[in-house]
C-alpha cells in the first residue's frame, strides 16, 4: 500500500512568506485567501493525497508552522484544519 501523509499548518503562526510553497516539489501548497489573526494569508495544502512526505515545506519554514505526519493504514485525512481556502 502506498504511504500517505498529512500536512498540518499552524495558521496563526504562519506569516505567508511562501517559502514552503516555492519549495514543494509537488506544487500542492497555496496561500489561503482568508487572513489569520495577525493579518497574514497563511499557507495551506491544496491536495493532501499528492503529498509525498518529503518535508521540504517544513524544512524551509522559518517559523516552524508545518508538521508532517504519516497516516496509518485505513486512517482518513482530516481536512478541516489545513486545506488552503477552507481553513
Amino acid at each position: 500500500m502506498k504511504r500517505r501523509f498529512k500536512v498540518v499548518f499552524n495558521r496563526e503562526k504562519c506569516k505567508g512568506c511562501e517559502l514552503c510553497i516555492n519549495f514543494c516539489p509537488k506544487g500542492i501548497l497555496a496561500l489561503d485567501p482568508e487572513v489569520n489573526a495577525k493579518g497574514y494569508h497563511p499557507a495551506g495544502i491544496i491536495d493532501q493525497e499528492k503529498c509525498i512526505g518529503c518535508a521540504s515545506c517544513a524544512t524551509m519554514c522559518p517559523d516552524y508552522c508545518i508538521s508532517i505526519y504519516q497516516l496509518e493504514d485505513g486512517e482518513e485525512y482530516d481536512t478541516s484544519e489545513s486545506q488552503a481556502g477552507q481553513m
